[in-house]
């Protein structure tokens, strides 16, 4: 006898069939009615994403359904005999790592907008895309989670440097600089990522080809590799169109890998300097000699001739 678990206090098994609905509607938007009737392991749902800058909505639209694919192989192929354990950690190894390093290369060109902005007094909150994508995003690899926080940091980075060029803390050639610097990292991963899973497809083969020999051919596992050569085939294709259409995502023969140490790098050095150079301005500050408060509860005013900006208890503290 099956039993029904019982729903959460203060929800209705109505609330629960939907939110089990609007799950599966998430997952099918995304790969498609046969993934959803076929897919047998657990996933989640980030409900309402929101992605704002053309440039992220784009690599979403485009690369996230396959990415998520292939990300998810790395777990199914673990679970067939024979196939090559140290391939599969090695692939894990490289995609995290990579990933990781995007991440801090956002994160430090994001710190140091926000310095710059922080500096003058600007607040980086001003809304700047007039178009949204919000979507529910289904998960079902963990590297497909650290990717959509990429994504996110990416966002936040163009929000941040449209803002600062917008109020003249950067000019327009920063901007464009530091916009390009991530898009290309993005695309740089995309690059990596194809190439080990096509090592992992090349290894898929061998086991076919072995089962081939011996008389004993699994129909999942060869309808799953047929599916990975198919899928890989037609992203390659994808992304050559792309290219011809926009040059910027053309790496142009660089090494993918070299090229987001490298922005991860020049990231590091750009928001260690940002910080020193904000250090060096608050010794000369504080060796300024202070005017004379005057009586009777009159403004201080700083050598600029600008009324000081009132400070609030909180911002003391």
């Amino acid at each position: 006898m099956t039993q029904t678990a019982p729903a959460p206090a203060g929800s209705t098994q109505d609330d629960a069939s939907k939110r089990l609905a609007r799950r599966q509607k998430a997952l099918e938007a995304i790969f498609g009615g046969k993934f959803l009737h076929t897919f047998l392991s657990p996933y989640m749902v980030i409900e309402d994403h929101v992605i704002e800058c053309p440039v992220g909505i784009r690599f979403y639209k485009k690369d996230f359904n396959y990415l998520s694919k292939q990300l998810y192989l790395e777990y199914q192929y673990r679970s067939w005999r024979g196939f090559n354990a140290e391939l599969l950690d090695k692939y894990a190894t490289i995609i995290t790592a990579k990933l990781a390093a995007i991440d801090t290369l956002m994160q430090n060109n994001i710190n140091r907008l926000q310095k710059l902005l922080d500096q003058q007094g600007h607040k980086a909150d001003l809304t700047l895309w007039p178009l949204v994508h919000k979507s529910d995003v289904p998960i079902i690899a963990a590297q497909a989670r650290a990717y959509i926080g990429v994504l996110q940091k990416m966002d936040r980075l163009y929000t941040l440097s449209g803002t600062a060029n917008l109020l003249g803390v950067i000019d327009s050639a920063q901007r464009a600089d530091v916009e390009f610097t991530a898009k290309k990292a993005v695309r740089a991963f995309r690059s990596i990522l194809q190439t080990e899973v096509t090592r992992l497809y090349r290894e898929a083969e061998r086991i076919m080809k072995e089962q081939h020999q011996a008389g004993r051919v699994d129909v999942a596992m060869a309808a799953v590799v047929q599916e990975h050569g198919k899928d890989i085939a037609e992203f390659d294709k994808s992304s050559q169109q792309e290219q011809d259409e926009d040059s910027t995502m053309d790496l142009g023969g660089a090494d993918p890998s070299q090229v987001i140490a490298d922005a991860t790098a020049a990231s590091a050095a750009a928001a260690a300097a940002a910080g020193a150079g904000a250090a060096k301005k608050a010794p000369r500050a504080a060796k300024a000699k202070p005017e004379p408060v005057p009586q009777g509860g009159a403004e201080l005013v700083p050598a600029s001739g600008a009324p000081a900006p009132a400070v609030s208890p909180a911002a003391a503290a």
